[in-house]
C-alpha cells in the first residue's frame, strides 16, 4: 500500500491536477506538533533556571502541564488562517503552509528572550526554520512523524504536570504528619503586609485621608511603632530581611537572584515550634514560589489555577506585546500594544495573582478546614504597588479626577477593607481569639519626591519609613506608641518572643518587646536602623560601605545618612524628626559634614560587627539552627 493511502481521506475531493484538497485537521495537527515541541523548549528553560542557575523560574509551580495547552491555545489561533483555509489548496501545499507557520511561530517564540537579537533578525531566522521544516514535512511519513511527536510530547507534559501535582500533595499531608506537638496555648500569629505602602499614607500615621480605618482601628488596640524602619526599599530583599532576621546586604537577594538556603527562615522557626505556616501573596514578580521566600511554608498560594496563568505560561503569553494586549481597557490601548511592537520577554513577567478578595477568600477557605493547632499565617497585599487599578469604586474614592496619589489611595482604602473583613470574620469564628496580628509594609513609594517616582531606587525616607502595628489582646497595652526608631529586621525576634518560640529557637535581630515597657529611655540592644538597596551582586571590598549598591543608617536623634544612594554618592544627611520629606541637605555646612561623618564610622563599625555575626551563625552546625535545617527538608511548599 502507497504511504499516501494512509492519510485521512477528505471529501473534498482533488483539484483540476488530481491532488487532494488539504485537511484542517492534518494542517492543525500539523501545526500542533510543532506547538507542543515550543512548550517541551519552555518547561526545559524554566527547569534550567530553576536547577541548575538557581534562578527565578517566572512561571506557575504547575508550568508542566499548563505550557502545552498554552503553546497549542497560541498557534491555533495565531495559525488559524493556515488551517482554517487548508481545504481549498492541494494537500501538499496546506502541508507545507502548516510546517512552514508552526515551526516559524516556535522559533521566533523561542528567541522573544534574546533580546540582544534584533527583533528582524529574529524573524528572519525564524522564517528560515520553517523553511527548512517546510521542506521537510514533504512526505506523509515525515508528518505523521510531527503529528505523532506532538501527540507524545503534549501526554508526557501533562501526565508529568499532573503527577507533580500529586506529588506535591503527597508531601505536603507528609510534613503535616510530621509537625511537633506545639506548646500549650501557643497563640496564633497573623502576619498582614502592605506591599508599596509608606506609613505617611495611613490614618494612625496623621494622613488626613480616610484611607485605613480598619487598621487604624487595630493598632489603636495594640502598639503602633511610629518610626519603623525597613531594610530595604524594594520587596523581594525587605521580605527576606524580614524572614531571616538579617540585613539585605548579605543575602543573596537582587533583581536576578532568589533568597537561598544560607538562612534559616521564620516560617521554619515556627513550623519547628509545631505551627501550622501557611502564604497568602499578591505580588506574582518577587514573592511567588521561585522567589526562595516560601521556605519552610507548608502551603504557599500565590499564582493561580486560571485561563489567564495557562496564557501566560510559555514565551508567547510572556511577551510585551501580549501583556500590553491583556491589559488593555480600550481600542486605544490595544493600538497603542500594537503600535509598540515589543516581541520580547520581559525579565520579571509576572502571572495570575490574587487581589485583596481573592487573598482573603483563600485565607477564609483555608482556615475553615485547617488542623486544630497554632498557625502562623504570611499576608502580602499586593493591590497598591503601581500601576494602581482599584476596582471601580475606589477609583474615585478621594476625587473626581484621579491621578497616581490619589489611585493608590483608592488601593489602599480598597485594602483596608478587605483586612476588615478578614478579622471581623475571623473574630466571629473565634479564630482571633489568643491571636498576635502585626499590620507593616515591606517598602513605601515616591510620587516625585526629590525627582523620582516609584520604588527600589533610592533611600529616601518615604521609601523606607514603613507602618508597623502590633495588638495581642490582654498581652500588649492598648493605644502605646513608640516613639524610638526601630528596624523592620527585629519584627520577626519580635513575633517569636511574643509566641514563646524564642528561647528555644534562636532567630537574628531583637525583640522590640522592651519599647512599649519603656517611654523614656531607649531599651538596649534594638538592631540598627540599617536600610540597603541591593539590585545586582557587587565588588566585595574591605569596606563594608560597599557591599550594596545603596546603603543608609537612621538613628534615634533622627539624622538619616545615606552613603551610598544608588548613582548619587554625594553626601546626604536629613532629621527625618523635623524633615520627614527630606528636603533639607545638612551635610552641605561643616556642622553638618561632620554629624555625616561620624554618623558614617559608626555605621562602618556595626557592618563589620554584623557581618561577623553572621559568619558565626551560619558557622554553627548544632543546637537550634541544625534542629531547624533538619527540619526545613521536611516541609516542601503547596499551594
Amino acid at each position: 500500500m502507497r504511504e499516501s493511502e494512509d492519510l485521512e481521506k477528505t471529501p473534498d475531493g482533488g483539484d483540476h491536477d488530481g491532488h487532494p484538497r488539504g485537511s484542517r485537521r492534518e494542517s492543525l495537527a500539523i501545526t500542533l506538533g510543532f506547538a507542543m515541541a515550543m512548550a517541551l523548549g519552555y518547561v526545559l528553560e524554566v527547569a534550567w533556571k530553576r536547577a541548575v542557575v538557581h534562578g527565578f523560574a517566572s512561571a506557575s509551580r504547575d508550568v508542566i502541564w499548563m505550557a502545552p495547552l498554552s503553546a497549542g491555545i497560541y498557534a491555533a489561533l495565531l495559525l488559524a488562517p493556515l488551517w482554517l483555509s487548508a481545504p481549498f489548496f492541494p494537500r501538499p501545499a496546506a502541508r507545507a503552509a502548516a510546517a512552514f507557520g508552526a515551526a516559524a511561530l516556535a522559533a521566533f517564540a523561542f528567541l522573544l528572550p534574546w533580546t540582544e537579537i534584533h527583533r528582524a533578525a529574529a524573524a528572519v531566522l525564524a522564517m528560515g526554520v520553517g523553511s527548512v521544516a517546510m521542506r521537510w514535512c514533504t512526505t506523509p511519513g515525515r508528518v505523521r512523524a510531527v503529528v505523532r511527536f506532538g501527540q507524545l510530547a503534549a501526554a508526557m507534559l501533562l501526565v508529568v504536570g499532573f503527577a507533580s501535582v500529586v506529588f506535591r500533595g503527597w508531601q505536603m499531608r507528609r510534613a503535616y504528619a510530621a509537625l511537633p506537638a506545639a506548646a500549650t496555648g501557643a497563640p496564633n500569629v497573623l502576619l498582614l503586609l502592605l506591599d508599596t505602602v509608606r506609613a505617611s499614607e495611613l490614618g494612625m500615621y496623621g494622613y488626613e485621608r480616610d484611607t485605613s480605618p480598619a487598621m487604624d482601628s487595630l493598632a489603636a488596640g495594640g502598639v503602633t511603632f511610629d518610626h519603623a524602619v525597613s531594610t530595604a526599599p524594594w520587596t523581594l530583599p525587605a521580605h527576606a530581611s524580614l524572614f531571616t532576621g538579617e540585613y539585605p546586604g548579605v543575602l543573596s537577594t537582587s533583581f536576578r537572584t532568589p533568597l537561598d538556603g544560607s538562612n534559616p527562615t521564620l516560617a521554619e522557626r515556627f513550623g519547628a515550634a509545631g505551627y501550622e505556616t501557611v502564604g497568602f501573596v499578591g505580588n506574582p514578580f518577587y514573592t511567588a514560589w521561585d522567589s526562595g521566600l516560601d521556605r519552610g511554608f507548608l502551603r504557599w498560594f500565590d499564582l493561580r489555577r486560571s485561563v489567564q496563568q495557562v496564557l501566560r505560561s510559555g514565551w508567547i503569553g510572556q511577551s510585551s506585546i501580549v501583556l500590553q494586549l491583556s491589559r488593555a481597557r480600550g481600542l486605544r490601548d490595544v493600538a497603542g500594544a500594537l503600535r509598540s511592537h515589543e516581541f520580547v520577554v520581559i525579565p520579571k513577567p509576572g502571572g495570575d495573582a490574587p487581589d485583596a478578595a481573592g487573598i482573603t477568600d483563600a485565607l477564609l477557605e483555608w482556615e475553615s478546614s485547617r488542623e486544630a493547632r497554632p498557625f502562623f499565617a504570611f499576608v502580602n497585599f499586593f493591590d497598591a504597588h503601581e500601576s494602581y487599578a482599584p476596582p471601580t469604586e475606589y477609583r474615585t474614592r478621594f476625587t473626581k479626577t484621579p491621578k497616581a496619589r490619589d489611585l493608590h489611595d483608592g488601593e489602599i482604602a480598597y485594602v483596608d477593607d478587605q483586612i476588615r473583613r478578614l478579622l471581623t470574620e475571623l473574630e466571629r469564628r473565634g479564630a482571633l481569639a489568643n491571636t498576635i496580628v502585626a499590620i507593616t509594609a515591606d517598602h513605601g513609594e515616591q510620587f516625585r519626591e526629590h525627582g523620582i517616582s516609584g520604588h527600589g531606587n533610592s533611600l529616601y525616607y518615604h521609601l523606607l519609613h514603613v507602618p508597623l502595628a502590633i495588638r495581642y489582646e490582654g498581652h500588649l497595652p492598648a493605644g502605646r506608641r513608640v516613639p524610638f526608631v526601630v528596624s523592620l529586621r527585629d519584627l520577626g525576634a519580635t513575633l517569636l518572643d511574643l509566641a514563646g518560640a524564642a528561647r528555644d529557637l534562636p532567630f537574628p535581630g531583637r525583640s522590640l518587646a522592651a519599647t512599649w515597657h519603656s517611654t523614656d529611655s531607649i531599651p538596649a540592644g534594638l538592631s540598627p536602623a540599617i536600610s540597603e538597596l541591593t539590585q545586582d551582586s557587587v565588588p566585595r571590598t574591605d569596606d563594608p560601605l560597599t557591599r550594596s549598591q545603596g546603603i543608609s543608617l537612621v538613628e534615634n536623634d533622627g539624622m538619616h545618612g545615606i552613603f551610598r544612594n544608588l548613582k548619587t554618592i554625594r553626601p546626604l544627611l536629613f532629621n527625618v524628626r523635623s524633615d520627614a520629606g527630606e528636603k533639607e541637605n545638612l551635610s552641605k555646612d561643616a556642622e553638618g559634614r561632620a554629624v555625616y561623618e561620624a554618623q558614617q564610622a559608626r555605621l562602618r563599625r556595626l557592618l563589620m560587627l554584623d557581618t561577623l555575626e553572621v559568619v558565626q551563625r551560619r558557622e554553627a552546625s548544632v543546637g537550634p539552627t541544625a534542629l531547624v535545617s533538619e527540619r526545613a527538608a521536611r516541609y516542601p511548599t503547596q499551594r
